[in-house]
């Protein structure tokens, strides 16, 4: 199958790339000029390269002539803040105009990442978008698949291992409820996910809630940490969801995220991943496996700023 990858720069994106090229699919994608093609090493000489924007139909129009399938792995970057454009400019208004465009050129198949907890009822733009977008998908007559993950590994190293780290022997979480469960996933199983769905009959027309083997809360993920980078402490106290809204609200300049965003993407999520294993056949890494390279690479990162 000849597939565009729209968001192949990104983690998800390039690993799905990698994995339908391994599978022996033609593999196109949708870059920027500033786009960093370099993460695909060899495999670079293997994917057509397409330089345009999601917005730009003409160029969108090009990038999809002769496709049969499409990745969809994007998200509102800086770099797309900084040009005025907003989640739903990129996250849903984008989206859209991809399921458009494929419509008319007759594509059979479009798989999409989305989020755990986006619906109708999403009170902040970042949702709202997600939500705007998967609509889309649905509506389009196309064959989808939407994944709305549980959490991602690569959260980890960017958050919570460098807090663990700089915190030390603390035992309160100051960012959050420790309570709620998730089901967190390695973005390299995901893409295979993604890479399957373009041709498995298992997953036409379905949301998908993706999430790997391990069910914890994130109380269990920082003590895992904790001892991964062998810190003597135990976590046992967060901060409420509704007492952490408050404080957005109240120095909203502080947070990296709103109080509506917050509002949505904390919620409890537990997930039994016997269907998902069934579905895909793929043995998905765990947590423990995962923090044994992760907690060192974080530390080695810390350590030369």
């Amino acid at each position: 199958m000849k597939v565009l990858i729209i968001g192949a720069t990104g983690d998800v994106g390039s690993e799905a790339a990698k994995r339908a090229i391994a599978q022996g699919h033609q593999v196109r994608a949708l870059v920027r000029p500033t786009s960093n093609t370099g993460r695909f090493g060899d495999m670079a000489g293997k994917i057509e390269f397409f330089q345009g924007d999601m917005l730009d139909r003409p160029s969108l129009d090009k990038a999809l002539a002769g496709v049969s399938g499409v990745i969809i792995s994007i998200r509102l970057t800086p770099g797309e803040m900084q040009k005025g454009r907003s989640y739903m400019d990129v996250e849903g208004a984008g989206v859209k105009n991809i399921v458009d465009a494929a419509r008319q050129q007759g594509i059979g198949k479009i798989v999409f990442i989305s989020s755990a907890g986006v619906g109708p009822e999403c009170i902040s733009d970042m949702y709202q978008a997600k939500y705007f977008a998967e609509e889309a998908l649905r509506a389009s007559g196309i064959d989808y698949t939407i994944f709305k993950p549980s959490g991602m590994f690569k959260d980890f190293d960017a958050f919570h291992i460098p807090n663990v780290l700089k915190m030390g022997k603390a035992s309160k979480w100051p960012f959050g409820p420790v309570d709620t469960h998730m089901n967190p996933l390695s973005h390299i199983d995901l893409a295979a996910c993604m890479v399957s769905a373009l041709d498995n009959p298992r997953t036409s027309r379905m949301t998908i809630d993706i999430g790997g083997p391990d069910c914890i809360t994130s109380c269990d993920l920082l003590n895992m940490i904790a001892r991964e980078a062998g810190i003597q402490t135990t976590y046992t106290e967060g901060v409420p969801k509704e007492q952490l809204i408050a404080m957005v609200k109240n120095s909203p300049q502080k947070g990296f995220f709103t109080a509506e965003q917050i509002q949505d993407f904390i919620i409890d999520k537990p997930m039994d991943h016997a269907p998902i294993r069934d579905m895909f056949g793929i043995a998905f890494e765990r947590i423990e496996d995962y923090l044994k390279k992760a907690v060192p690479r974080v530390r080695e990162a810390l350590a030369q700023k």
